[in-house]
């Protein structure tokens, strides 16, 4: 195999990495997001205190790191494509 097979190769094992990654946190995530935003304690709509806000920014975050790590697997594929 040459230098550019092996690249292409290794490549692809990192993409599938991230997507496997991705999909084994996302309902892991999803389900940990969904009890943050239901609990009495903690209501982020109006919230005045600095630590709820940070709180909730972070619970509402969580869903976008998942399409960062989608989207560095997809990131990965179109570099190995062009």
């Amino acid at each position: 195999m040459n230098k550019r097979g092996t690249s292409i190769f290794f490549g692809l094992m990192i993409a599938i990495i991230f997507f496997l990654l991705g999909l084994a946190l996302a309902p892991a995530l999803k389900d940990v997001t969904g009890e943050s935003m239901q609990s009495p304690l903690l209501n982020c709509s109006s919230t005045t205190n600095d630590t709820f806000k940070a709180v909730c920014t972070s619970i509402d975050i969580q869903q976008l790191f998942i399409g960062i790590i989608f989207g560095i697997g997809g990131l990965v594929i179109w570099r190995i494509v062009i």
